[in-house]
């Protein structure tokens, strides 16, 4: 997983394979594109024109240090070097000369050593190295999902701006017709009420009227039992016959 530089042990690079298991173990200089791949593959060193400076300006480095390359679009590096200047002496040259000095790259003779040498993705290539198809695919549908939920909740907040203006009974007016015959039905009824209503005569004093039909038909105690003797000798006559006799008093009344 390393290699000694001078064979003395004092100086120990990591290989690309170490490189490939932890990626950030080194800081790295990313390179302009994949084609430039092809040069540091062929055994080149790296040339500050080959590399991308990012946006907020060169990293800061000293002489000497240790940095690995990269290209865009794929975390595994494809070299490990030293710097030649630092990047204070860089920016006073314009960026321009040798940047790193390359001891070990993809499909050196130490990687070719390794037993079961092998590749860490299938941006690696046989002459260049390019971006990660898999991290590419990857990116592309997280975007495409990104874009589909985006699509998705403007057209729910479309139709709920669109609902918000429509009324309901509007709509149940203008497209249900059980609901406008229900209306006239109700209309109808509401018009019967109101004619009956007007139809109706209050009688007013009941309870007078009442009593003076009472103070009319009032009867004494004598006159009742009058009435009773009747009664009775009328039912003797008309309903009870000679078998029925004798009967009880409570049958007879």
């Amino acid at each position: 997983m390393f290699f000694d530089i001078n064979g003395r042990g004092t100086e120990l690079y990591p290989t690309v394979y170490a490189l490939w298991k932890v990626p950030e173990l080194l800081p790295a200089f990313i390179l302009r594109g994949g084609e430039v791949s092809c040069f540091i593959i062929g055994g080149a060193d790296l040339m500050f024109p080959g590399i991308n400076i990012p946006s907020e300006g060169l990293h800061s480095f000293l002489a000497g240090e240790l940095w690995s390359v990269k290209v865009p679009g794929n975390p595994a590096p494809v070299a490990v070097g030293t710097t030649t200047m630092s990047s204070t002496e860089a920016l006073k040259a314009g960026l321009r000369g040798k940047a790193l000095r390359i001891t070990h790259y993809y499909r050196d003779s130490l990687w070719e050593s390794a037993d079961g040498s092998y590749v860490p993705n299938a941006g690696f290539l046989k002459d260049a190295v390019f971006e990660d198809p898999f991290l590419s695919s990857t990116s592309q549908n997280s975007e495409t999902c990104e874009g589909d939920a985006s699509v998705a909740q403007e057209n729910c907040l479309n139709n709920e701006e669109v609902g918000k203006g429509i009324d309901i009974t509007d709509v149940r007016s203008d497209s249900d017709p059980v609901s406008v015959t229900h209306t006239d039905v109700e209309k109808e009824n509401a018009e019967q009420i109101i004619t009956d209503m007007g139809e109706l005569k209050v009688i007013g004093n009941v309870s007078t009227d009442e009593s003076n039909i009472d103070d009319q038909h009032s009867l004494s105690i004598e006159d009742v039992n009058a009435l009773l003797d009747k009664c009775l000798l009328q039912s003797l006559h008309t309903t009870v016959k000679d078998k029925d006799l004798p009967m009880p008093g409570s049958t007879l009344w």
